[in-house]
C-alpha cells in the first residue's frame, strides 16, 4: 500500500504579505506572467506591478476574461514568447484565475505562485485545475506533476471581499472533512492516486473543527468590519486545511454531486461552486445516514446563508429524475470520486428526496 501527501512548498498567510513577502517568489525569478482578470488587475494591478519591482521582479499581465480555459494555452504561449524572458507564473484572484494559472504554468513548463483574492474555494494549494467551457459547464479535473511553489494569502485583500465568498469557501471547506472520512474509512485512494495518511486525516478533521468554532464569528467580524483571529483561523482553514485536506484526503459525494449539476446545461444551476457543495455534503450524510450529523451540518449552512435544498438551487424535484440524477452521481465513482460503501441507487435517491 502507497500513501501520498503533496502539497505547496510554501504558504505564507497574514495582513499585507502582499507588501511584506513578495521577496519570497525571487528565487522563481525574475520575470513573471501573472494570470488574472480585468477587474482584479484594475484593482491590484498597479500595486503589485510597482511592489513587484521592488522586489526585482518584471511582470507583465495575461487576462482570462471570457476564454474558455482550452483555449488559453496558444494566448499565454504568445504572451511569454513576446516577455521573451519570463521564468515563472503568478495566479492573481479567483478560482477561475488561479485554475487558468496552474493550467498555463503547466503548459509552459514553469513554476508558479498564487495569490488569492478571497477565501472561497481550496484550489490555491493543490495541483489541479477545474475546467469548464465557455458556458461555465464543468468539463473535468486537469492534474498537474507539482503543486504551487508559493501561496501568498493577503488577509488584508480576503477581507475586503464580499462575506458571501468567505461563506461559500466555508461550505467548500466543511466538506472536506466529510468526504476525506469516507475514503478513509473504506480505504479509498486520494486524489494523487494513493492512500490517504495520517496527517491528511488529521488536516482535514482539523479543518472540519476550525470552521465548527470560528465560521459564525469570523462573518459577523468581517461584517463589522473587524479582522479578527477567527477570520484569519476560517481563511487558513477554508485555503490551506481545506486544499491539503481535499487533495490528501480524497472528493466523495459531495464534489461529485457538483460535478454532475455542472457537468450538464439541463439542470440550468447558477450557484456558486461552494454553494452547489453545501447541497451536495448534505446529500451524502443523508445517503449515509448520518442523521445527527446532517441536523449540526443542516444548521451551520443554513446560518452562514448557504443553500441546504434541492430547491434554493433552482432544482424542482418533481420535475427531476431523481433516478437519473443518482446515477449520474455514482458514476462520478469512475472518474475519481470515491462512493462510500453502502450507498447505491437507492441510498441516494432516499437523499434526494431530503434535502
Amino acid at each position: 500500500m502507497i500513501r501520498t501527501f503533496s502539497g505547496p512548498q510554501t504558504y505564507i498567510q497574514g495582513p499585507g504579505v502582499l507588501r511584506t513577502q513578495l521577496n519570497q517568489l525571487q528565487r522563481l525569478g525574475g520575470q513573471a506572467v501573472v494570470v488574472t482578470d480585468e477587474f482584479v488587475k484594475n484593482m491590484l494591478g498597479d500595486q503589485l506591478t510597482a511592489d513587484l519591482k521592488q522586489t526585482e521582479i518584471d511582470c507583465a499581465f495575461f487576462l482570462v476574461d471570457k476564454q474558455a480555459q482550452d483555449e488559453l494555452k496558444t494566448s499565454l504561449k504568445k504572451t511569454i514568447a513576446a516577455t521573451e524572458k519570463a521564468v515563472f507564473v503568478i495566479g492573481l484572484g479567483g478560482g477561475r484565475a488561479i485554475d487558468s494559472a496552474k493550467t498555463l504554468a503547466d503548459a509552459a513548463g514553469l513554476p508558479i505562485a498564487v495569490l488569492p483574492t478571497s477565501a472561497s474555494m481550496d484550489a490555491p494549494t493543490s495541483r489541479i485545475s477545474v475546467i469548464y467551457d465557455e458556458q461555465g459547464v464543468f468539463q473535468r479535473y486537469d492534474y498537474y506533476p507539482t503543486n504551487p511553489e508559493v501561496l501568498l494569502v493577503d488577509t488584508e485583500v480576503i477581507f475586503a471581499a464580499p462575506g458571501i465568498l468567505l461563506a461559500q469557501g466555508i461550505a467548500d471547506g466543511l466538506a472536506t472533512y466529510i468526504e476525506a472520512r469516507a475514503v478513509w474509512h473504506d480505504g479509498g485512494n486520494n486524489i494523487t492516486g494513493g492512500k490517504p495518511t495520517f496527517a491528511s486525516w488529521a488536516i482535514a478533521e482539523k479543518c472540519r473543527d476550525v470552521l465548527f468554532d470560528s465560521a459564525r464569528q469570523a462573518l459577523t467580524d468581517q461584517k463589522q468590519g473587524i479582522l479578527s483571529a477567527d477570520f484569519e483561523a476560517v481563511v487558513e482553514a477554508n485555503i490551506l486545511l481545506s486544499g491539503l485536506g481535499f487533495e490528501n484526503g480524497g472528493l466523495s459525494l459531495a464534489h461529485g454531486f457538483h460535478n454532475v449539476i455542472m457537468g450538464s446545461q439541463k439542470y440550468a444551476v447558477k450557484a456558486a461552486h461552494g454553494e452547489i457543495v453545501a447541497v451536495g455534503l448534505l446529500i451524502q450524510l443523508a445517503a449515509e445516514g448520518r442523521t445527527d450529523e446532517f441536523t449540526a451540518y443542516h444548521e451551520l449552512l443554513s446560518a452562514i446563508g448557504m443553500p441546504v435544498t434541492l430547491a434554493a438551487l433552482g432544482l424542482d424535484r418533481q420535475q427531476l429524475s431523481l433516478e437519473q440524477l443518482a446515477a449520474a452521481v455514482l458514476a462520478t465513482g469512475q472518474a475519481g470520486n470515491h462512493i462510500p460503501l453502502g450507498v447505491g441507487p437507492s441510498e441516494l435517491i432516499a437523499a434526494l428526496e431530503t434535502v
